[in-house]
């Protein structure tokens, strides 16, 4: 089972690096007030996964922080 695992994880690595190389053509990203990026689209959207898996890290972080978190009431 776990060559099959590894056989799974090589095919699509190797389909996510293909595409990458046939999307690596450069892309512009207009911001705001005239401001400009030419960057490669494979690397952008490298880059917005990074981030989004970063932010969705926080947030789960963050939730398992508070619902872990000790409530103290203090009965005076």
């Amino acid at each position: 089972m776990a060559i099959l695992n590894w056989l799974l994880r090589i095919v699509v690595f190797l389909l996510l690096l293909g595409l990458a190389a046939r999307n690596s053509d450069p892309v512009t990203v207009r911001w705001f007030f005239g401001h400009e990026w030419r960057i490669e689209l494979s690397v952008l959207l490298l880059a917005l996964f990074a981030l989004g898996v970063l932010l969705g890290a926080f947030a789960g972080w963050s939730h398992a922080r508070k619902q872990s978190a000790p409530t103290s009431f203090s009965a005076d």
